[in-house]
């Protein structure tokens, strides 16, 4: 069984006096289990101002203690040259008599689990056989250079899921098997992050939020499928976000996108980057969303629909059909108005490029055109700018629901036939 004086705890531990708080280690077996002493004494800093009239070793003190036991016990098991170990939870504390000068310490711990940065423990410390103070200590284990996770006491993290760097995990959020979670990235309190879920880096998921819950499908029977989100996304509160129907499915969120408080993106679903979801917008399954896409609050979108790059949903629109790029829409059920031309505008699209846009909106909706003899006019007669062959290819790609063909011209059309009929003595 391995020993470790004090010059050889010294190369593992950066605590110094009067924060080492560990004379030996009398058993050690490197990454499962370790034993180590404390002679307690009356010179001891702490006795100064802790019942000075009545010396009492800090319980704080006792439980760090207990760590730092645990710190060679792990350290021991890798280099742990550069390698520096942050508490990340405590679980279970209970402090059972008090410790006074003259006692002597004994520290036991024992690995529960360890996962790649992240790992468990359960320790006591013990006088004279009798418990003084016992628990379990979540650990995260990083470069000295670096930071490591952030996890709040009340938080839950499975054995299986892998931290990044300065990840926060917020009080009583749940994070569940095999789910990563890239650096940076901030999880609010009260969340869920269920399974089988890849986040990226610097993302803000706030209070309450869901993700990776079964998909609302009664074909779904379990099987395994992915849940992807990007980077330097907002997720607000109380957002959900389900897992995929399919084995090997996968629902997609980009980068840089902007989900407001009580949007639902459902099975299946593949988001673009640059998108804002309004709050409460209910998505269907299999929906499609293109780059800077913007869907206003309370729109309710049909599975299978794509919204196309740039366009503009309306608040309180009922989408059921395709929306080609860069079209704005409004309405229950959904209308083209026109292009989005103050979007495409704040997007850096070029003068030109608009005013091609404005002809294959003609083409498209003010000639009578079927959706492929649009694309095929549009092909013929316009410049082949790259948002021009953008929008070709959207309306040449297969449809599961068809183009959006109605617009605000067309209704209004209808709308005047109504108001002959009383004349008509019908």
């Amino acid at each position: 069984m391995t020993e470790l004086g004090i010059k050889e705890i010294m190369k593992i531990l950066p605590h110094r006096y009067p924060f080492l708080l560990i004379d030996k280690v009398i058993e050690l077996e490197e990454g499962k289990r370790a034993v180590a002493i404390k002679n307690v004494t009356m010179n001891e800093g702490f006795f100064q101002g802790h019942f000075p009239d009545h010396p009492i070793m800090p319980g704080v003190l006792i439980l760090e203690a207990i760590a730092q036991t645990g710190v060679v016990m792990a350290l021991r098991s890798m280099q742990s040259e550069g390698k520096i170990v942050y508490f990340a939870g405590i679980d279970k504390v209970r402090f059972r008599r008090p410790v006074m000068p003259g006692d002597q310490l004994r520290f036991e711990v024992e690995a529960l689990w360890t996962k790649r940065n992240l790992g468990k423990m359960k320790g006591r410390a013990l006088v004279d056989g009798e418990v003084a103070a016992e628990g379990e200590f979540m650990f995260s284990i990083v470069d000295k250079e670096s930071s490591g996770a952030k996890i709040h006491p009340t938080a839950t993290v499975h054995d299986s899921a892998n931290l990044g760097k300065n990840v926060e995990i917020g009080s009583n959020t749940v994070i569940g098997p095999e789910v990563k979670i890239g650096d940076d990235t901030k999880v609010g309190a009260n969340c869920l992050i269920a399974k089988w879920t890849t986040i990226g880096k610097n993302n803000n998921i706030h209070q309450g939020a869901t993700i990776a819950a079964p998909p609302q499908d009664i074909s779904y029977k379990g099987e395994r499928g992915e849940v992807i989100i990007g980077d330097r996304n907002t997720i607000r509160e109380y957002v959900t976000i389900h897992l995929p129907s399919g084995e090997g499915g996968q629902t997609v969120i980009g980068s840089d996108n902007f989900i407001m408080v009580h949007a639902h993106i459902p099975h299946n679903c593949k988001i673009g980057n640059h998108v804002v979801i309004g709050g409460y917008v209910g998505l269907a399954g299999h929906t499609e969303i293109d780059d800077q896409a913007i869907i206003g609050g309370m729109s309710g979108i049909h599975q299978f629909v794509r919204i196309g790059r740039l366009a503009m949903i309306g608040a309180q629109s009922k989408v059921v059909k395709d929306i080609p790029p860069f079209m704005l829409v409004d309405g229950n059920p959904s209308q083209v108005r026109s292009i989005n031309s103050i979007g495409l505008q704040r997007r850096g699209i070029s003068n030109e490029a608009i005013a091609e846009i404005r002809k294959a909106f003609k083409l498209i909706y003010e000639s009578g055109n079927s959706t492929q003899k649009a694309a095929a006019e549009i092909k013929k007669r316009l410049r082949p700018l790259p948002e021009i062959n953008h929008l070709v290819q959207f309306l040449e790609e297969e449809s599961k629901r068809g183009i959006n063909k109605k617009t605000a011209i067309e209704v209004e059309a209808d709308e005047l036939i109504f108001p002959e009929i009383p004349e008509l003595g019908i």
